[in-house]
């Protein structure tokens, strides 16, 4: 046992340790300070068409879009234009929508809203929380229809077979359940792009179905899925089961579509993944606030290397910071793209490959578009089918 030291010396080390104590404060104060007030976004200097292969230009186009709206009625109501932009700018092939917060008595109008709207997608698609009313959800609408739905309905036209009778049941009137005439010139022609095999709701064997948090779309040559990652909440009270249930079976899932064919994973993924997604990444509160705790970021990792799977924005844009997806409202963080990068889409890491049949050859982060706290992520596939 080493002996006591002498007063004098415990008194220095003490002066020393509260020296060091206001020197932490100090260089943390400078640090905050140095956070300018307006964060820049950097300039993406490489083209996404930089990426593509000689002969890409011979492959069929897929694009989708995810975003959430936080909350699809208010947006219904107040916005519903930039949802029409969003479709025209991007010419997505598929649009996921999360958070959307309607319970199932309220899918009917907002099918109906939603095809008067965006009517070239003739499929659509809703998953909502029965646990909970008004919370969380993922509504995905695909352009041409569903083969195995339209065999179910024999053979009846895509208009029809999403109606939402087919889907919960239900007795609203003919007249409302009525096609709108097709206002966009696009709506008119015939959707010739990626077969649309099957739409199935949750993970795995229904898992995860009680929040309407995920959706897949088997395509003819590649899997989506889009999901709304659980918040692990203001006091992480869901932490744990996000980290070892929610993490654990998208993996699985994940793994399982990859068995089969080429996948890309999107949505609001609710988890800031690098220094860089953080715009005030030394802030006290980032390691115990939701989405930015080590085990979600480190969560995100172990999906990555366990799925094989990229992080699309970041294999184009590496390095890259001011690049977020959702800003609070509440503190008015959006004009000074004081944000979190929570939103994205993944892709399996052979779509990369030179000569891939399915190939990831953009991913877009859509800063311009409003509508809610997020804004909307894309990415777009080189497919030879």
């Amino acid at each position: 046992m080493s002996s006591p030291l002498p007063k004098a010396t415990t008194k220095k080390k003490k002066e020393n340790e509260a020296n060091d104590i206001n020197g932490n404060k100090k260089q943390k104060k400078v640090a905050a300070a140095l956070i300018p007030e307006i964060i820049p976004r950097d300039a993406l200097e490489r083209a996404d068409e930089d990426f593509k292969d000689d002969d890409d230009e011979t492959k069929r186009r897929f694009t989708a879009v995810a975003f959430n709206v936080a909350g699809l009625r208010a947006l219904l109501k107040n916005k519903p234009e930039c949802l029409r932009k969003i479709a025209d700018e991007t010419k997505c092939d598929a649009m996921m929508f999360s958070e959307h917060k309607l319970n199932p008595e309220n899918v009917e109008e907002a099918t109906r809203q939603l095809k008067e709207l965006l009517p070239e997608f003739t499929t659509v698609k809703f998953a909502c929380s029965t646990a909970k009313k008004g919370y969380a959800g993922v509504c995905v609408l695909a352009k041409g229809e569903c083969e195995e739905a339209r065999k179910k309905e024999g053979g009846k036209s895509p208009m029809k077979q999403t109606s939402i009778k087919d889907m919960f049941g239900g007795g609203a009137s003919e007249k409302k359940k009525e096609a709108p005439i097709p206002t966009n010139a696009a709506a008119a022609r015939r959707y010739d792009g990626s077969r649309l095999l099957k739409v199935t709701e949750g993970l795995l064997d229904g898992k995860h179905l009680s929040e309407g948090r995920a959706i897949t779309l088997e395509y003819e040559s590649f899997n989506a899925l889009f999901t709304y990652v659980p918040n692990s909440g203001q006091k992480l009270d869901r932490l744990d089961w996000r980290i070892n249930t929610w993490e654990k079976e998208c993996r699985e899932h994940l793994n399982a579509l990859q068995a089969k064919k080429p996948t890309i994973y999107g949505g609001d993924l609710n988890v800031a993944h690098l220094d860089i997604d953080i715009y005030n990444v030394d802030a006290k509160h980032i390691p115990k606030s939701a989405g930015t705790t080590p085990e979600e970021r480190n969560a995100f990792g172990v999906m990555t290397r366990e799925c094989d799977m990229k992080d699309c924005f970041r294999y184009f844009h590496p390095g890259k910071s001011g690049w977020f997806t959702y800003w609070s409202q509440r503190v008015g963080n959006r004009p000074k793209n004081r944000g979190l990068r929570l939103d994205y889409f993944l892709a399996s890491s052979k779509m990369f490959a030179k000569g891939a049949h399915v190939k990831v050859v953009s991913s877009r982060i859509l800063t311009e578009m409003n509508g809610s706290d997020h804004c909307p992520v894309s990415i777009t596939l080189a497919l030879r089918e």
